[in-house]
């Protein structure tokens, strides 16, 4: 019986995956990125020889979209259908191509946000000083009216 699947020498829990990774693509440019022969990418694909788990390894990566753990608080993130942009998985948020060189301006504009926070805190601290020292300054001055009546002519 002949076999036209892929198979793996070693243990492999989704065969689709290896389906995916080693069966689609022209085969002349396969085999030109992975230094092999022609003939042995179509071994592979029909099931002849088994695909080394390399090879697999790469395809995958290769062809995947999600980033892997080995990029750090990047990871799960998600090359999307056009390839313009990075979605992140927890919020689902885009950050297209063209953001990127805006990244200066928006790491400007929440500086400029904080700083404007830093002040209206300190203007209200200074507002409330001065509030509080104008009623002391009214209360003094009634005490001292008290004490010594103005003259009203």
């Amino acid at each position: 019986m002949k076999r036209n699947t892929p198979i793996a020498a070693w243990p492999c829990n989704n065969p689709d995956e290896l389906y995916k990774a080693i069966s689609f693509g022209d085969a002349d440019a396969l085999a030109k990125e992975l230094a092999v022969s022609t003939a042995q990418v179509t071994a592979w694909r029909t099931g002849q020889d088994p695909v080394p788990k390399a090879v697999f390894l790469w395809l995958t990566l290769r062809n995947s979209k999600k980033l892997g753990p080995q990029f750090g608080p990047f990871r799960g993130f998600e090359l999307c259908d056009r390839g313009d942009a990075l979605v992140c998985p927890d919020t689902g948020i885009r950050m297209n191509h063209a953001e990127v060189y805006r990244l200066p301006d928006y790491r400007r504009a929440q500086r400029l946000v904080e700083q404007q926070a830093e002040l209206i805190e300190r203007l209200m601290k200074e507002r409330n000083f001065y509030r509080k020292n104008c009623h002391q300054q009214a209360r003094f001055g009634m005490l001292l009216n008290q004490v010594f009546q103005p003259d009203i002519d």
